[in-house]
């Protein structure tokens, strides 16, 4: 059986889960930890963005596993691969050979090397889901209002505690237009089950559609620095799930 990439199966899996849960260096420290901790998260109900902070070898060596489950997941609860912190060409390339189906990127994911829209059209032509980040109304025009198409899946707002939630909302402000409605919006950086509903509420009151990116979900594992571990990892999950609504 093989795998059919498809950034429509992410969007849906996405807005199902409502949160997409950041897994960073504290919380892999070899290949083991990653297949774990995506798993767990996979189980639990959300969507997994591992970043490129942690080592490539390691993300490497656990995708190989990972991309075997992906494929024995049910088609209508598909387990999605994300990525995160993909900040240039090379990187891109890498995150895409790996087999990650969700791409996230700080900014502007081509570094210097290249607009923004180029790493869209490089997603795009292979059914991979985009989401660069933004933090100026500017930006955020920039991926919005695309004539050749080239518009991003979301739009990450990172960091989004610069802004907070008032911050956010006045950003979307002057983009409320009925076409725009129900795309999706990151806020990432700065939230957690505390400050969430304040970031959903922001977001939806402009029209958009808030996906929430953060590590909150698997606090316990930084705490006790136990990554990998599956009873941590599992407690801390249901611990967020029962704080955040």
């Amino acid at each position: 059986m093989s795998y059919a990439y498809s950034r429509k199966k992410v969007k849906n899996a996405m807005l199902k889960s409502g949160v997409v849960v950041v897994i960073n260096k504290k919380h892999v420290q070899k290949p083991e930890d990653l297949i774990t901790t995506m798993v767990e998260v996979y189980k639990a109900g959300y969507v997994a963005e591992t970043t490129f902070r942690i080592e490539p070898a390691i993300l490497k060596e656990g995708m190989a596993e990972l991309v075997k489950l992906r494929e024995e997941s049910p088609e209508d609860n598909p387990f999605i691969l994300g990525c995160g912190s993909i900040i240039n060409p090379s990187e891109l390339e890498q995150a895409i050979e790996m087999g990650f189906e969700m791409i996230v990127a700080p900014g502007n994911v081509m570094g210097g090397h290249a607009e923004g829209k180029k790493f869209i059209k490089i997603t795009q032509e292979k059914e991979i889901f985009s989401a660069p980040a933004i933090m100026t109304p500017t930006e955020f025009n920039y991926y919005m209002e695309r004539p050749d198409g080239l518009e991003p899946d979301a739009i990450k707002i990172f960091p989004a505690g610069v802004l907070g939630a008032s911050g956010i909302a006045g950003l979307l402000a002057p983009f409320v237009r009925e076409r725009h409605n129900g795309k999706i919006i990151m806020p990432t950086g700065g939230v957690n089950f505390e400050t969430g509903p304040g970031y959903k509420k922001a977001i939806a009151g402009a029209g958009y559609t808030p996906i929430l990116g953060m590590s909150s979900p698997l606090a316990l594992v930084e705490k006790y620095n136990k990554p990998g571990d599956i009873e941590t990892i599992q407690k801390s999950l249901k611990q967020f799930a029962e704080k955040f609504v």
